[in-house]
């Protein structure tokens, strides 16, 4: 866990986590999520999986030859071409949280405590519907009220718009607001550029040491 706090007005506010390889733990899903997307990918394009993969792997490539930090899969899509509405559809018709995940009390445990001091919310590069379908999988969904999605911005991390949208709606200053997850690139650094902290975490086993670390 790597901490980047700056002060706050005071010891409340917001919490919004990302949500793959943060609030669960799941290789297999996380590379079943990229994989389907290549899949249609590589059928929106016309060309072999492999091929698709290849074109990914390139596009990685050429944005480190150009010293541009990391993104995520669905902004290599949108330089590819593919169009907002086509990405989000995408993850739409293959993925089903309740088939890879469970309910972690610990999890539910954690964010419960911190509920009583701070608002919790969700910002995730997938779409609301999926976010929603991972928490009630999960067994918190009762816990987090407020999702960030690409359906609400249009746009995905590390993007600066789902976090300046964070704040308008949750109507809260960043100076109030820590943002955590598993990504510096992707999760913490447009959330600093903000005026917002941020906890980078390994996995979901650190955010059940969150209590500890942020409450009274």
């Amino acid at each position: 866990m790597k901490l980047f706090l700056r002060p706050r007005l005071h010891r409340a506010g917001v919490l919004a986590f990302d949500l793959d390889g943060t609030l669960y733990h799941n290789p297999e899903y996380l590379k079943f999520q990229e994989e389907s997307q290549i899949e249609q990918l590589a059928d929106y394009l016309h060309i072999p999986n492999q091929a698709a993969s290849s074109l990914v792997l390139q596009r990685k490539k050429l944005r480190k030859e150009r010293q541009l930090p990391p993104t995520s899969l669905a902004n290599i899509f949108k330089e590819i071409g593919v169009p907002d509405d086509l990405i989000i559809e995408w993850r739409k018709r293959k993925l089903r949280p309740h088939n890879w995940l469970a309910p972690d009390p610990l999890l539910y445990e954690s964010l419960n405590a911190l509920k009583k001091f701070y608002q919790l919310a969700l910002i995730t590069n997938n779409p609301r519907v999926i976010a929603e379908e991972s928490l009630d999988a999960l067994g918190v969904a009762s816990l987090i009220a407020t999702i960030i999605a690409p359906d609400d911005t249009g746009k995905s991390k590390p993007d600066p718009a789902p976090f300046q949208f964070l704040l308008q709606s949750m109507n809260q200053s960043a100076e109030n607001c820590i943002v955590i997850g598993d990504r510096y690139d992707i999760d913490i650094h447009p959330a600093l550029n903000e005026g917002m902290s941020g906890i980078l975490i390994d996995n979901v086993k650190e955010i059940y040491l969150l209590p500890k670390l942020l409450l009274p």
